[in-house]
């Protein structure tokens, strides 16, 4: 049914937003650091084969509060020095 896609979805999204947190700490500035530029985050192997859409998923992320970078979109080549943050009540979990 069509209910329970939007089930595995919903998991597939908290999945993804889980291995994100460990993903920007692994790649980020220095190791454990919760922020990493969008390029280098986009550029690693391991995000590649994980992330359906790494895109889709930060920008629920963002919306959920658990990240944060500036503007709305982010762009392969136009915004790799955008910096993504995990936010202070995330990153104390």
């Amino acid at each position: 049914s069509k209910r329970n896609m939007g089930d595995d979805h919903a998991k597939r999204l908290e999945d993804e937003i889980k291995q994100l947190k460990i993903d920007i700490r692994r790649i980020g500035d220095e190791p454990g650091s919760p922020r990493v530029k969008f390029g280098e985050l986009f550029d690693d192997d391991d995000v590649q084969q994980y992330y359906e859409a790494l895109v889709g998923t930060l920008k629920s992320a963002k919306k959920r509060g658990v990240i944060d970078f500036k503007g709305q979109m982010l762009l392969k080549g136009m915004h790799d020095n955008v910096v993504i943050t995990i936010t202070e009540e995330e990153s104390k979990v």
